[in-house]
C-alpha cells in the first residue's frame, strides 16, 4: 500500500471539500472517452488549487524571460515543476534551446532532518520516496513534452540528477563551471541541505534572478525559513513576494 501524502493533514481544504476533490478524481478515473478526447478534456478535472499553482509557476516563469540562465528544480519529487516549466517554454520561448533545466532529488525520500528539527509523521528522513526506477520514467516524460511541442526535434534540454543534493550540487558546480541561473525551485523542507543549497545557488544566480520556495511560510515545516534567514536575509540585497495565485509559493528576486 502507497504511503499516505501529506495533503491528507496538512490542509486548509474542510471536509466538504476533500470530498469533492476525491469524486473529481474517480470521475477522472472513470471518464468514458476516447483517448485523444480524454487527452483534450483534462482541463475537467484540474481541480482549483493545482490550477492556482500552475499559474504561480507560469508568473514566475514570466520574469524570467529577458534573463539568461537554466532552470533547477532542487528537490523535484515527481518533477511535475519542471514538466510545467518545459511546456511554457516551449509556449513563450520555444527557439530558447539555452533555457537548461536541471533536476535534483534523491527519490529514495527526504534525506538531512536533524532530531530538533520540527516535523510531522511525513516531514521526516525516508519520506516521498518514489521507487528507484521514477527517474527513467520521469526523464521519458520530459522527453516526451519537448517533442510533443513546438520545435520538438530539438529536445533532451534538461538533465536528471539522482543523489542527495548537499554532494550532487557541489559536483554539478565543478563539472559544469560556466552554468548561470536564472531561477531556482526549492522543495527540500529540512534545514541544513536548504542553506547548502541556497549558498551554492546564489552565487550563480544573475542578477534579477529568481530562487522560489514552496514551504518558506509554512507553520510546521521550519528548515526553509531558517535557512533563508542565515544565508540571505540581512546578507543580500534583494525582492521577496508572494504568489497571488498561489501564496504558499514565496520568491525571492537577487538584486
Amino acid at each position: 500500500m502507497k504511503n499516505k501524502h501529506e495533503s491528507s493533514e496538512l490542509t486548509y481544504s474542510n471536509e466538504l471539500s476533500i470530498k469533492s476533490r476525491k469524486k473529481i478524481f474517480k470521475l477522472m478515473q472513470d471518464y468514458d472517452a476516447r483517448s485523444e478526447e480524454f487527452e483534450r478534456s483534462l482541463g475537467l478535472f484540474v481541480r482549483g488549487s493545482l490550477l492556482a499553482r500552475i499559474l504561480a509557476i507560469t508568473d514566475i516563469y514570466n520574469m524570467i524571460l529577458q534573463l539568461p540562465g537554466t532552470i533547477f528544480d532542487i528537490g523535484c519529487w515527481r518533477g511535475q515543476t519542471s514538466v510545467v516549466c518545459e511546456n511554457l517554454r516551449a509556449i513563450y520561448e520555444p527557439l530558447n534551446f539555452n533555457r537548461r533545466i536541471y533536476l535534483f532529488d534523491t527519490f529514495t525520500g527526504y534525506k538531512g532532518f536533524k532530531s530538533n528539527e520540527k516535523t510531522t509523521e511525513y516531514q521526516k528522513n525516508n519520506t516521498y520516496s518514489v521507487g528507484d526506477n521514477y527517474p527513467q520514467l520521469l526523464n521519458e516524460l520530459l522527453i516526451l513534452h519537448e517533442k510533443s511541442n513546438a520545435m520538438g526535434h530539438n529536445n533532451g534540454k534538461h538533465q536528471i540528477i539522482k543523489g542527495d543534493c548537499r554532494k550532487t550540487l557541489p559536483k554539478f558546480f565543478k563539472d559544469y563551471p560556466n552554468e548561470l541561473i536564472a531561477l531556482s525551485y526549492f522543495d527540500l523542507n529540512a534545514f541544513e541541505p536548504t542553506k547548502i543549497a541556497i549558498d551554492l545557488v546564489w552565487d550563480k544566480t544573475v542578477s534579477n534572478g529568481i530562487l522560489a520556495f514552496w514551504q518558506l511560510t509554512r507553520d510546521k515545516i521550519h528548515g526553509e525559513s531558517i535557512a533563508y534567514q542565515q544565508s540571505i536575509l540581512n546578507r543580500y540585497t534583494h525582492d521577496i513576494h508572494l504568489c497571488p495565485t498561489y501564496p504558499g509559493l514565496t520568491y525571492i528576486i537577487k538584486k
